[in-house]
């Protein structure tokens, strides 16, 4: 009986939960509170919409979240494989969880792309790639793509689409590229001031931009580490504030550029993953930023 019951009401939660989502208003998704930005941050802000693009990926997310026997197969294959597998391994296993961070056009308007655009010799490298799919995106317009990916069932998904591998211990190394693009990998890597010290390295060498998410407020979880059995980090990113405002200007000012990086333009954006039978999508928030790196010079 009480089984029963508890059956109904998740249904109904889930229905709820598909019909707020469904009907909310999604430019509440991309809005800041300006009054909280110094004007230097706030004039680089770039303003990103809904389009059509996220709208497909939230009525695909609810065909799949709405598919009960796939579900209850997810569900118990998910169960039994986390005995033993990371969750980023059993999702590449089973081919769920997929993530949407930008459309194609949100990010040929955000990178200011033109007809000019030459595609097919334009080359990038996209850090902690994952499965591909938004790795995917940033193909048509870069159609020359190394990743890297800590995930050996990650690699192999990227490999079936066709994309180069690099080590994870040399990326800093190779190049030219055109882009570099590191997308929710800061908040996930084992140091992020060693990783924002090779990005440094390589994009000057490359004299190419930078494209970087994070998530905030930021929650640093380390899921594969190198060297240890650890989910924390062997070095802390503390920024100031609370809410999304109060951090950006904290990354931006206390991180980025100390560390030698010229924010060009950023924005917000909505990370949507693919849920589960309770819920459609899961939903956080994404600092979106464009930046150039530079070499301090000595004048005597």
């Amino acid at each position: 009986m009480y089984r029963g019951q508890r059956i109904t009401q998740m249904l109904l939660e889930k229905e709820q939960s598909d019909y707020a989502l469904m009907n909310r208003d999604y430019s509440e998704w991309y809005a800041i509170d300006r009054s909280l930005l110094p004007p230097s941050i706030s004039a680089s802000f770039y303003q990103f919409s809904f389009d059509n693009e996220t709208q497909t990926f939230i009525n695909q997310s609810l065909d799949t979240s709405n598919a009960l026997l796939l579900q209850i197969f997810y569900t118990m294959a998910s169960n039994f494989l986390s005995l033993f597998l990371t969750k980023t391994t059993i999702n590449g296993i089973l081919g769920r969880g997929g993530m949407f961070v930008f459309s194609s056009l949100q990010l040929k308007n955000f990178l200011d792309i033109d007809t000019a655009w030459d595609a097919i010799h334009k080359k990038a490298l996209d850090l902690g790639a994952g499965d591909g799919q938004v790795t995917e995106v940033l193909s048509k317009y870069f159609n020359n793509i190394s990743v890297t990916e800590a995930s050996t069932v990650m690699l192999w998904r990227l490999k079936q689409r066709g994309f180069n591998t690099v080590n994870m211990d040399s990326w800093s190394t190779t190049g030219p590229y055109d882009l570099v693009s590191v997308l929710n990998l800061l908040d996930r890597h084992y140091n992020p001031y060693q990783l924002i010290r090779d990005l440094h390295i390589v994009t000057t060498k490359s004299n190419c931009l930078l494209l970087l998410t994070v998530v905030l407020p930021l929650k640093q979880y380390v899921e594969f580490h190198p060297y240890k059995k650890s989910t924390s980090p062997d070095a802390l990113l503390v920024l100031r504030g609370h809410s999304f405002e109060e951090q950006v200007v904290s990354l931006i000012e206390d991180f980025l550029v100390p560390a030698n990086f010229e924010v060009i333009k950023w924005g917000k954006l909505p990370y949507l993953c693919e849920g589960d039978h309770v819920q459609v999508n899961f939903l956080r928030f994404l600092f979106f930023l464009e930046f150039f790196a530079y070499e301090i010079n000595y004048c005597i």
